[in-house]
């Protein structure tokens, strides 16, 4: 098989409805082109970053899997448009745990950000940001911080009751108003 058909036959079995084998096409076309064809591993790459908009969730989840085991930095911005994209509202968990492995130290107000919207409808999301929160360092500036505080104390009131958090006993796995304010008082204290 030529070059041209093995690329033809991975981009087409990206889209495999066999998870393993749209992964397994992902993760060859990330790397196909190798160092000695670096134009083609870059278009290669660019294909996948534009699946990230792809309807189908399970071709974005094989996309941002291959990202966070190659620790793919410039799928960060790129994920996070996928993130917010309302049309992946019910999808989006695997493409936040790819930000975990990937440097998101000027992210920050975007990451509490997606904290904030999940308020109620997605724990996962929620769960997955603050680990990246808790393991990542972050540059902001002092407008940055303003921003994510006052948000805050907008939703802070109102926090507990839109995740269905018995006030004064959250459950162990409850990520309760106490908890998001030790993570904002962290960031806002460096």
């Amino acid at each position: 098989m030529s070059k041209k058909d093995r690329l033809t036959y991975l981009k087409s079995a990206v889209f495999s409805a066999d998870r393993n084998e749209a992964r397994n096409a992902c993760y060859r076309l990330f790397h196909f082109g190798g160092r000695f064809h670096k134009t083609t591993q870059r278009r290669n790459r660019r294909f996948l970053l534009d699946l990230l908009v792809h309807e189908n969730a399970q071709v974005r989840n094989a996309v941002a899997i291959v990202f966070r085991e190659n620790r793919f930095n410039h799928a960060v911005i790129p994920l996070l448009k996928a993130i917010k994209n309302p049309a992946n509202l019910q999808n989006r968990g695997t493409l936040v745990y790819a930000l975990q492995a990937l440097n998101c130290r000027k992210k920050l107000v975007e990451l509490f950000e997606i904290v904030f919207e999940a308020a109620g409808n997605n724990w996962e999301v929620q769960q997955h940001v603050l680990t990246v929160l808790d393991e990542q360092s972050f540059v902001t500036t002092p407008a940055e911080l303003r921003h994510i505080k006052q948000r805050w104390e907008d939703l802070r009131p109102s926090w507990n009751r839109i995740n269905n958090i018995t006030a004064g006993a959250p459950a162990r796995y409850d990520l309760d108003d106490t908890l998001i304010q030790s993570f904002i008082d962290e960031h806002l204290t460096h």
